[in-house]
Order: C-alpha cells, then structure tokens, then sequence
C-alpha cells in the first residue's frame, strides 16, 4: 500500500492546519496517510529543508505563515522541487484585507498568545470542571450557560467544549423522582438549556456504557426505564418555557455546541 506524506509548515504552532489536514483526511480513511507539523518555521532556509525532505518523500505541504515573506518563499521552493502545495493562510488574509481595507500584521502565533482570552478561558474551563454534575449549586448564577439533562445525554462534554470556547458552564444532571435543586430554579432562563435525546439513542448509548464498565444498574439501559426518564424530563421542560431544548440525538458535539450558541447569544456572537 503506498504512504502519503503531509508535511505541515508554521511559523506558529502548526495546531489549527495539522487539525484541518487530520479533518480532511478522514474522508480518505483508506489512505496510509502520515501528518507531520514543523512548526515555528521562520527562515527561508528552515523552509527550503523541509521542501527537500517532502520531495524525498513524495508528499504534499499544507503551510500556514503569517508572513507574507515567508509564504512566497514557501511557494517558491515547493515550485523549484516540484513539490505540491497548498497554503491555508495567505488566501484568506489577503480576502479579509481587502474586505476590511487593513493590512494584516504579519505576526505569527497570535492564536495561541498567552493573553486576556487565554486566562478568561482557563478560567472559564476551572469554574466548568468544578460544576460538573451540579457540586456546587451556589456557583450557578456565575454561569454563562447551564446544562440540563437525564444521564447520558453530552453534558460534561459539551460543557468541555464549550469552556474551551471562554464560556462558564454548569451541567446538571436529572434524577427520575428527584427534584431539581432550587438554586436551579433561581437562575436567568435564557441562561438554561435542556437537552434531550430520542430513547433508541439514549438506551444505545448507555448500552455501550455498560459494555466498557462495570455492569452496575442493569436497568440503567432498560428502554421502559429510558422512556419514563425521558417523559419525566419532558413535563419538567414544559414547566420552564424559558429554557432552550436542544436535541443531541445524533450530533456532535461540536455541532449542538454551535446550535446552543446560535440560539443563546446569536451568530454574531463574541469571537
């Protein structure tokens, strides 16, 4: 079977393209495909050596510089080897240059700076670790959003998700025959957010669970069992018309974080 080679050139981290390169190769999963990042890259001679080693190889160089410099001399090598190219960056700068008639500052690494967002987001994701499964019911009215939902259902890894984003998240999960706390009750409406999840998907899910684990409640997956947790969720959400229900029911969770920020704070929301 022959190996593809994708070298990926920075002269920041490399994370954002080695993710997009990673992405895209999923809809080649036949493929015997190796990522490699070179990141940090800042000097001509730095580029034309890992050129030469693509060439050696056959591969293909995916490279995201932030200085214009920096891209031709890129471009210019992959040319001069005749090693085939693609530049992630330059194209979209150049669009937003000339959308927003600002030059681009042409630094690297600005993405992953230690800045203010970097610090609001680490504590973002503190305060989110720390709320997982409702510990510290007098901490929700700190929260930008609340989850709620029945086990199972991507609380904790929505609310991951979503701290990594900047935002403080509290998830609580909901007990058959148990009453939410009434710090729960106290909180903004709009701030809350009740997932739900068809059954067959829910008693899938929690049969794998038990499949990795420890057997423990056999009926933990019982579709019966399923179906009143579901309902008893359902007259609990009809009681807040407030709260956004969000069905996850076959989403990722990158796309019912997307839905949940959509609908909570617009698509013109905080970058």
């Amino acid at each position: 079977m022959p190996e593809y080679h994708i070298f990926v050139v920075s002269d920041g981290t490399g994370e954002t393209a080695t993710k997009m390169a990673k992405a895209a190769l999923l809809q080649f999963q036949s493929a015997n495909a190796f990522v490699s990042r070179h990141n940090n890259i800042r000097s001509k001679e730095a580029i034309r050596e890992i050129v030469k080693q693509a060439r050696d190889c056959r591969g293909v160089v995916l490279h995201t510089f932030a200085a214009r410099e920096l891209r031709t001399a890129a471009e210019q090598a992959c040319q001069a080897f005749n090693v085939p190219s693609h530049d992630l960056f330059g194209p979209l700068v150049e669009k937003l240059e000339s959308y927003t008639g600002l030059p681009s500052t042409q630094k690297p690494g600005l993405l992953h700076q230690v800045d203010d967002g970097y610090f609001e987001r680490l504590e973002a994701l503190n305060y989110t670790v720390r709320n997982d499964d409702n510990r510290y019911p007098e901490d929700l009215e700190q929260a930008d959003i609340v989850l709620v939902g029945v086990s199972r259902t991507s609380k904790t890894p929505l609310s991951i998700y979503l701290a990594q984003e900047g935002w403080r998240v509290a998830n609580i999960p909901l007990v058959m025959g148990e009453e939410v706390s009434d710090a729960l009750e106290k909180v903004d409406p709009h701030r809350v957010v009740g997932l739900m999840i068809t059954p067959e998907r829910l008693a899938e899910v929690r049969r794998a669970r038990l499949s990795r684990f420890a057997p423990g409640d056999s009926a933990y997956a019982d579709p019966t069992r399923v179906l009143e947790e579901l309902e008893s969720c359902r007259k609990l959400f009809s009681r807040h018309p407030g709260w956004l229900i969000v069905d996850v029911t076959g989403k990722s969770v990158e796309e019912a974080a997307a839905e949940i920020l959509d609908k909570l704070f617009g698509k013109e929301r905080r970058v």
